[in-house]
């Protein structure tokens, strides 16, 4: 069974959920990929709007990839947080 929607994505979701919800399924690198490809398909289907909002996905996903930040500069008091981690005890 095929579940449509009836609004475009940039009307039901916000760019930062996605973004983080990509990397959390994909990692940065392929979280990157997967919103490359969802800007082609929607350029190719002519979905202007929704290509936007993957371009600021692309844009924001990009801009963490340049930066500083990732994951080997997350730390709490108790010290820095490994990407594979496990919770004490």
């Amino acid at each position: 069974m095929t579940v449509t929607q009836n609004k475009p994505t940039h009307e039901i979701m916000d760019t930062d959920a996605m973004m983080v919800a990509f990397l959390r399924e994909y990692g940065l690198s392929g979280a990157r990929e997967r919103a490359r490809h969802h800007i082609g398909r929607c350029v190719e289907a002519g979905l202007e709007d929704d290509a936007a909002f993957w371009m600021r996905v692309s844009n924001q996903l990009e801009n963490l990839a340049s930066s500083d930040y990732g994951p080997g500069n997350l730390f709490t008091p108790s010290g820095q947080i490994s990407p594979t981690a496990t919770r004490p005890g």
